[in-house]
């Protein structure tokens, strides 16, 4: 090749930006590998948390941060507006509730009544629930006096929601897995759509109130999306006991509503 021509060949730049932009692009898809290897087993736990997360998710909540309240009622200075029944009770160190109450409630409910301001359709209802004694948890094969077992029933307009069984003991018979912990129910009364969380707050290990027998105490959360101005509130005990032995009561009563 003559000099001149091979100086020429030498100084030629066409072609550099290819050239480049394949070296350039190796390197990338090269440490895009190399990444990849190393978040791969960290990508992997995350997804399966996520996962599970969602798996075990309910109806997602609404906004309550502007939400307003309606009522707030402690029971302690005698304000039991809109419940079917005033009783005032004490129960133990837990305080002032309504109640107790038996299963005179099976076929005459303690109510409450609703009632949204104008132009809001969303309510969420709170209190905590007092379970007090001896329940037997669910029905015990062959019993003749415990064959609804030991449950409150949370209704609207006389519709039942729920039906909850508490037991006193996980060495009982009508116990069953997960009896102690939080437990969540959705329900659907004409265009309503009712979320509800029970959470434990105080576990049947000490005996609170009542007569003698280890106590508890469940916070209780329900929204009602998509709800009617007015509506009642209902709680229907099955237990075979009456009050002084297996009661529930109220504490802490709330509506707010958005």
């Amino acid at each position: 090749m003559p000099l001149a021509l091979a100086k020429t060949f030498l100084c030629e730049t066409s072609g550099a930006v290819t050239v480049d932009w394949v070296v350039m692009s190796a390197a990338i898809v090269g440490l895009g590998i190399a990444s990849a290897g190393a978040v791969r087993v960290g990508t992997s736990a995350l997804g399966a948390d996520v996962e599970s997360s969602l798996t075990g998710a309910g109806v997602a909540s609404l906004n309550w941060l502007s939400s307003q309240t309606v009522t707030q009622q402690s029971f302690a200075d005698g304000n039991f507006d809109g419940w079917s029944v005033a009783r005032a009770g004490s129960f133990g160190a837990w305080g002032a509730m309504l109640g107790p109450f038996g299963n005179e409630t099976l076929n005459n409910p303690l109510t409450y009544d609703v009632e949204l301001p104008d132009g809001l359709s969303n309510a969420r209802i709170g209190f905590d629930l007092v379970i007090g004694d001896s329940w037997d948890g669910h029905n015990v094969p062959g019993s003749v006096t415990n064959a609804l077992g030991d449950s409150l029933r949370l209704m609207v307009g006389g519709q039942v929601l729920t039906t909850e069984h508490f037991v006193f003991s996980s060495g009982l018979p009508g116990y069953t897995p997960g009896m102690f912990d939080e437990r969540r129910a959705t329900a659907t009364v004409g265009d309503t759509t009712f979320n509800l969380v029970l959470t434990p707050r105080n576990p049947p290990t000490a005996n609170v109130g009542g007569s003698g027998w280890v106590d508890q105490r469940w916070n209780v959360q329900i929204e009602a999306v998509n709800a009617p101005q007015t509506f009642q509130l209902g709680f229907s005990s099955t237990a075979n006991q009456t009050a002084p032995d297996e009661s529930f009561g109220i504490q802490n009563f709330s509506v707010v509503a958005n």
